[in-house]
């Protein structure tokens, strides 16, 4: 098994983009998204909540929800099929997706230097059956960064559809 930990980072609002997403917004949709992945993620073809805990006391608060998130053939972190994760939510900026292999996805909200905001995903992806420093693990590796970049921007975009009301949240 080899193991990829990478991340990438996005503006959300990068000059010329409108409408201009607050962080309420931005938070929004991303609690949505732990729920409709599918709007989110094209490679997701369903997703359905199997439980939902919200903070109880004395605990760290995270807002627990756990999803059955479907993947189309020949995607996802196995090829394809459903996998079960629970999603740790840490309002307003942070978004945990633990997977029953330890493989973790974390959604970041920040701030930049200059007070923008970002967007951050964290990737520690497991891969059975991947040889460390082979030829198959290079090339999931570029791959896994493609589609980091995709998986930021393109919920960024996402939310701003939301906004503009081009998606409906149902």
């Amino acid at each position: 098994m080899v193991t990829f930990n990478f991340a990438y980072t996005a503006p959300i609002n990068p000059p010329g983009a409108t409408p201009t997403l607050t962080p309420a917004q931005v938070w929004t949709g991303l609690q949505y998204k732990v729920r409709r992945a599918e709007k989110f993620v094209p490679v997701i073809t369903a997703c359905e909540v199997v439980s939902e805990e919200k903070p109880a006391a004395g605990t760290d608060g995270a807002h627990v929800i756990t999803r059955l998130a479907t993947f189309r053939e020949g995607a996802g972190p196995k090829g394809g099929g459903t996998i079960r994760e629970v999603c740790r939510l840490y309002a307003p900026c942070r978004i945990d997706f633990v997977q029953e292999d330890g493989t973790t996805v974390g959604n970041y909200v920040s701030l930049g230097p200059e007070g923008e905001l970002m967007m951050t995903y964290v990737f520690e992806w497991r891969v059975e059956g991947v040889e460390e420093g082979g030829e198959k693990a290079r090339e999931l590796e570029g791959g896994y960064v493609k589609m980091a970049k995709m998986a930021v921007e393109g919920s960024i975009d996402t939310i701003r559809k939301i906004v503009e009301g081009e998606i409906a949240m149902d």
